[in-house]
């Protein structure tokens, strides 16, 4: 296990199953390089070693390599859907396997690198969206649990994606009630929800109230357009 140290004091903890001793130093030697996050590295070398660490530990990514020894990354995908093993998982491909990555992709992977593109940013910056992702889903958790309870029918992101996207240019409360199809007083909350957050603000325009989202809520709306692409 090998520690790399940043200077932001969050710990990532990841799992990388690659069985090349060079393409494991690569990626550490880019983690290394353009990580901004205090991380743990633990390495697998087979399929089966890397089941057993997964299941006995918890990581925040997996970091799969396609071709392995025993098996190959899709069939482990496979048997951690199987065991309903929830982690978010980056590919490591060859170059030109991207009908294998697309296959990937529709397995519900987070995203893949070909190993040409190691001692790059990529890995690196994959790493950060989930944990973007998954801190997001974390810190709003609680807020997300209490408005879940507004609405039977549609999810809380759902709402809040629409309802940021319909004020990107400033909207009033009547067309966000007709957009959105709910009733004044569901969207009420979902408002004080969102301009308590800073997702929204509201400005007095000719006597009336407009809504127009900022640039937190730009940021949100596109954290929400990948949590989307993640869970399809």
């Amino acid at each position: 296990m090998e520690k790399i140290t940043k200077k932001n004091s969050e710990e990532i903890h990841i799992l990388c199953i690659e069985d090349n001793d060079d393409d494991y130093t690569l990626a550490q030697l880019s983690l290394k390089k353009n990580m901004g996050l205090t991380i743990t590295v633990e390495r697998a070398s087979t399929g089966q070693e890397g089941l057993t660490s997964v299941r006995n530990n918890t990581f925040d990514v997996l970091v799969l390599d396609y071709m392995l020894p025993d098996r190959n990354g899709l069939e482990i995908i496979e048997l951690l859907k199987k065991e309903n093993v929830n982690i978010p998982i980056i590919m490591l491909t060859g170059a030109g396997d991207e009908k294998i990555a697309v296959e990937a992709m529709k397995k519900g992977v987070t995203d893949y690198i070909t190993k040409d593109e190691l001692y790059t940013g990529k890995l690196s910056e994959s790493i950060t969206k989930v944990v973007d992702l998954t801190g997001f889903l974390k810190s709003w958790n609680k807020s997300f649990i209490e408005l879940g309870g507004l609405s039977k029918k549609r999810d809380v992101f759902t709402i809040i994606g629409l309802a940021l996207t319909i004020s990107c240019n400033g909207v009033n409360k009547t067309k966000l009630i007709y957009r959105t199809n709910l009733n004044s007083e569901t969207i009420k909350k979902y408002l004080v929800f969102l301009l308590n957050n800073d997702f929204l603000s509201k400005h007095d325009i000719n006597g009336k109230e407009m809504y127009k989202t900022t640039e937190k809520g730009m940021l949100i709306l596109k954290q929400l357009h990948d949590i989307k692409k993640y869970f399809k």
